[in-house]
């Protein structure tokens, strides 16, 4: 939301404070509450922001589709006492998957908890159905003035079922996505699916993939493929859409990283 909108009002440490309040939240693996914040311009803060509307010059919307009961209320609770969810941030509880369906998951696992899925969700306890969408449902029912506007951004981390997530949003929605980042590992659908089909299968809907590294370094996996890439091991894919306006400057960045 802060990246997307340009707005100061959407503060990771207010964030933070919101949704360690009440109970116990389970600690992130990989460490997402410990890192900086995305950085404004100097110019920019939300007093630089329209009056006229509630929203700032830069209308952004952000949907996070949360499985887990208690870690959705957690969200949505944030989120209102915040009031972000009047500025754009939709939290639903719901899984997506590769169809429309329904799944059990824990009803009073810990707020947090990050590696329940779709295959391991609720075996014993006290579960609740969830509802289960495809990516093409849930952005025709959910996502506001739903058209054919681009998705900026469409990050997918369903504990191994990525590429189901994936193949639910082929008819309507793979397209209008410019940056496409979903994980890689061994788990759910995963471990019966190959990489190289997924991105095969990407490329012919224009998408050029890489592994992201760090301190800026990056490798393409469209075009260069190679075997030992499809040993299940845990990792993120990154992609653009070549077929995107907004994304060739993005893309030539990006190479120039790889090269």
């Amino acid at each position: 939301m802060r990246m997307g909108s340009g707005n100061s009002i959407f503060d990771k440490e207010a964030w933070r404070k919101a949704m360690s309040k009440s109970e116990k939240l389970h600690l992130d693996v990989c460490g997402q509450s410990l890192t900086e914040q995305f950085t404004l311009d100097n110019n920019t803060s939300a007093s630089s922001f329209s009056s006229s509307s509630s929203y700032g010059h830069h209308r952004a919307e952000v949907h996070c589709v949360e499985p887990m009961p208690s870690t959705y209320r957690k969200l949505y609770r944030s989120a209102n006492e915040l009031g972000w969810d009047a500025r754009g941030f939709v939290v639903t509880h719901a899984a997506i998957g590769k169809e429309d369906g329904i799944a059990p998951f824990p009803a009073d696992a810990t707020a947090g908890v990050e590696n329940i899925g779709l295959d391991n969700g609720c075996g014993s306890g006290k579960c609740e159905d969830v509802n289960v969408y495809s990516l093409d449902t849930y952005m025709s029912r959910h996502v506001e003035g739903n058209g054919n506007g681009p998705i900026h951004y469409l990050s997918i981390d369903v504990e191994g079922y990525d590429y189901d997530v994936i193949i639910g949003g082929l008819n309507d929605t793979i397209d209008r996505v410019n940056y496409l980042e979903f994980e890689y590992n061994w788990m759910g659908s995963w471990k019966g699916q190959s990489l190289q089909e997924a991105i095969e299968l990407l490329d012919l809907k224009g998408f050029t993939c890489y592994w992201p590294g760090t301190a800026g370094k990056i490798w393409r996996i469209t075009g260069c493929w190679m075997g030992h890439y499809n040993i299940h091991m845990w990792s993120n894919v990154a992609c653009i859409n070549r077929n995107s306006q907004d994304m060739v400057s993005v893309g030539r960045d990006m190479e120039r990283r790889f090269r």
